[in-house]
């Protein structure tokens, strides 16, 4: 699979040495060259394509009336800041800076041009203990590496025995949640991605023999550089739904909850969606086929959710699985996950020579 091509370079627009001045030392803390524009029609020119825009506000007015596209990543610099809130919202900055604010705009600029932009964040989670939620989300970080997209599998899920596991993994080097712990503040996602263990080209980081009882604080570092290093990022979490838990489902473009086509497992379920509708409402099912069971229909009408797609038995499956091959091979695995994915709108990427 193809590296991510570098970030482009950051753009500073102004004619005002003073703002040129304040912005280049800032880019030059963040280790880039940038492009310099010194009007309107330079900047018109490469604002599509920088990472991150650092514009005076002697060329504001004009960018503003120019009306270009919105984008993310722009920052207004300005000698008077409360002035210059009415040019900021005409550009769309995201913030007003001025000289006094090197931490904090370094910090901004560094998350620009780290990484390729926000993941498609799908989180799993079982209705009922044993659905195949682990599995279900594996299968579906294969099926995104299969088509070419760059792709995350984060297990929250302490108690779960590790989702390494499913996916063949446990072999593999890199860090896992354990070493991770005690990190803190920003994690730089080319940083994460190189030190994760990769297999069947997904990246993983799940739970060692030896690791916290409990997803660690740092996760919300972790998680944020999985989003920008990341096509998409699958996360199994469990169906208590603890803190972390919650804060994925929050953040997480579509929820899928296994359940089993058994009227025990609904009942399980409607306490499991009843815990996830504070937090997001996009919640969809994937039914889990039981001989003489009740059926995909039965159990959308009594959950009021979609199902997307049903997943049947594959009695090589768990075999498979303990083999250390993973659900890869599975063609009732493959066919969910290959609807999933489509629902999402994640095609395959075109690889360009």
């Amino acid at each position: 699979m193809d590296d991510a091509p570098d970030p482009s370079p950051l753009l500073i627009g102004t004619a005002d040495e003073h703002l040129l001045d304040v912005a280049l030392r800032w880019c030059a803390a963040v280790g880039s060259t940038p492009d310099v524009a010194t009007d309107v029609s330079a900047v018109r020119r490469s604002w599509r394509g920088a990472a991150a825009v650092v514009l005076g506000d002697d060329l504001a007015p004009g960018i503003g009336r120019a009306r270009l596209p919105r984008r993310d990543h722009v920052l207004l610099l300005t000698r008077e800041r409360e002035a210059s809130w009415p040019d900021a919202v005409a550009v769309g900055a995201v913030d007003v800076v001025t000289d006094a604010d090197d931490r904090r705009v370094v910090e901004m600029l560094a998350v620009a041009l780290d990484g390729r932009g926000e993941a498609c964040l799908v989180t799993v989670v079982g209705g009922v203990g044993g659905a195949g939620a682990s599995t279900v989300a594996t299968g579906l970080a294969l099926g995104a590496a299969d088509r070419g997209l760059r792709t995350l599998l984060l297990d929250a899920d302490p108690l779960g025995g590790g989702i390494e596991l499913v996916l063949g993994a446990e072999h593999a080097d890199g860090l896992r949640w354990g070493d991770l712990g005690h990190a803190a503040g920003t994690v730089a996602a080319g940083s994460l991605a190189d030190a994760l263990p990769t297999h069947a080209g997904v990246s993983v980081l799940s739970w060692g023999r030896h690791g916290p009882p409990e997803v660690p604080d740092a996760i919300g570092g972790v998680l944020a550089a999985g989003l920008r290093g990341f096509d998409v990022v699958v996360a199994d979490v469990p169906r208590h739904l603890d803190a972390a838990g919650a804060e994925l489902v929050g953040r997480s473009v579509l929820t899928v909850v296994l359940v089993p086509e058994e009227v025990r497992a609904v009942g399980a379920a409607r306490r499991v969606v009843a815990r996830l509708e504070p937090h997001t409402s996009s919640v969809a099912l994937v039914s889990v086929v039981r001989p003489g069971g009740i059926g995909s229909e039965a159990v959308s009408e009594a959950l009021g959710l979609p199902v997307l797609a049903r997943l049947r038995h594959d009695r090589h499956l768990r075999q498979a699985v303990d083999h250390g091959h993973g659900p890869g091979g599975s063609r009732p695995a493959r066919r969910v996950a290959g609807f999933v994915l489509d629902v999402l709108g994640l095609d395959a990427r075109v690889s360009v020579p």
